[in-house]
Formats: structure tokens, C-alpha cells, sequence
């Protein structure tokens, strides 16, 4: 089966890679032995490839994305991330949250004092760890602690940001983008919890990059 990259995440010391199957189903590419792909994996947003794939045996919702990757074979790439927007909400009529923060994950977020959703072990569990959603507000970029955030204007929400795309200062209203739950971890032996971050966003232009050294040795 045909499966679109949509997503890659930084997860500590490898990637995580989300696609889109040929049936519209989301899903997350990890390796025949279960683990995420490598850090520097060459999958890019964008590709297209054909795949034979199993499920992975044991899964703990709301993660039921992840599967078992045993071949790829690289098909196409789009020749533009609006092309493969075009063809995931026009031909695969993937689900899309539209407007604030409390529509994301069948709206069972919960949100601490400094503005993180999350959902715990002892609330209601959505239906998927992954999905598109446009906001309906800018969302802006707030570093905390050196870790890049976004920040939605309304009732202080603020979403890290894991992904590999460089940071953008502003993300406006009606990008689409792309959210995900982290995996369960218990904070400070507190219950067990899955925290929204934002993976990634589609159409924006990449921002500058500072000139590096190498600039100085131009004949201009």
C-alpha cells in the first residue's frame, strides 16, 4: 500500500515519521522491530512511498497509529506541499479540526497552570494520537527554557514544537498544521499523562537563515 510522509518529529535520540495510507488511515512508520526510524532518516514530508507493512501487536491508546514497516520502496514526491495538501483534503477527505484549541482530540485536553494541554490516565481518552487542525488564531512563537513554543492567544494554551522544519515567529490563522500526543510519561510521579505538541505546518514559507562564514570569502 501507498503511504504519503506527513510528519517527522523529533523524539530524544530518533524520529518519528507520520504518514497518511493510500485509505486515508493515519499512521505512524516505525521499523519491522518496533522502534522509530533513526534521527537522520532520509523520509522527508512530502514523499510517497509503497510499503508492506503488520500492526504492531500491542498498542496503548490513544497511540494506534504505529506499524510495523517492512519494505519501502520510494514511488514520488510532490512536487509541492500544497500539491500533497490538495490531494490528502481533496481526494482522501482526511479529518481536519477547525477553530480553537478545544476542538483538538475530541475535546478531551486538560491544561495545566502554564498553559500545556495533555490528556491522563484518568480522563476521557481520544480516538488517535495524531491529526490535522486549522486554528482559528495566530499562533505565535514563545520560547520557554530554550524549547521553541507556540502560543494560541485565548486562555493561555501553549503547544511545543517538536518538529524538523525550521521555527517560524508566526504561524497566521488558517495554516493548516499538524498536532500530536506525546507518549505516556509520568511527570513528577504524578499520573500518567500524553502531551500535545505541534508537529509541524504545511504551506508557510521556511524563514531566513543567518549568513554563515563561508559568506565572506564571495567576491561581492
Amino acid at each position: 500500500m501507498d503511504v504519503i510522509i506527513v510528519s517527522k518529529t523529533h523524539m530524544s535520540s530518533a524520529a518519528c515519521v507520520g504518514g497518511v495510507l493510500a485509505n486515508g488511515r493515519f499512521v505512524r512508520l516505525l521499523d519491522s522491530d518496533g522502534y522509530n526510524q533513526d534521527s537522520d532518516t532520509d523520509l522527508e514530508v512530502g514523499d510517497v512511498y509503497t510499503i508492506t507493512f503488520s500492526e504492531r501487536t500491542e498498542k496503548t491508546p490513544p497511540h494506534v497509529e504505529d506499524i510495523l514497516v517492512h519494505t519501502m520502496e520510494h514511488k514520488f514526491t510532490f512536487s509541492s506541499i500544497e500539491k500533497m495538501v490538495e490531494y490528502l483534503t481533496d481526494k482522501l477527505k482526511v479529518k481536519i479540526w477547525r477553530g480553537s484549541t478545544e476542538v483538538l482530540f475530541d475535546g478531551n485536553l486538560e491544561w495545566t497552570s502554564g498553559g500545556s494541554g495533555y490528556i491522563s490516565e484518568s480522563g476521557e481518552i481520544p480516538k488517535n494520537s495524531v491529526g490535522f487542525w486549522i486554528p482559528d488564531r495566530d499562533l505565535n512563537r514563545k520560547d520557554y527554557n530554550e524549547k521553541v513554543r507556540y502560543s494560541y492567544p485565548i486562555r493561555w494554551r501553549n503547544i511545543s514544537y517538536v518538529g524538523y522544519q525550521n521555527p517560524v515567529d508566526n504561524i497566521p490563522a488558517g495554516t493548516l498544521v499538524r498536532v500530536s500526543l506525546a507518549r505516556w510519561w509520568s511527570p513528577n510521579e504524578d499520573e500518567e499523562r500524553c502531551y500535545l505538541q505541534l508537529s509541524g505546518w504545511y504551506g508557510l514559507p521556511e524563514p531566513d537563515t543567518e549568513n554563515n562564514d563561508e559568506d565572506d570569502d564571495l567576491p561581492f
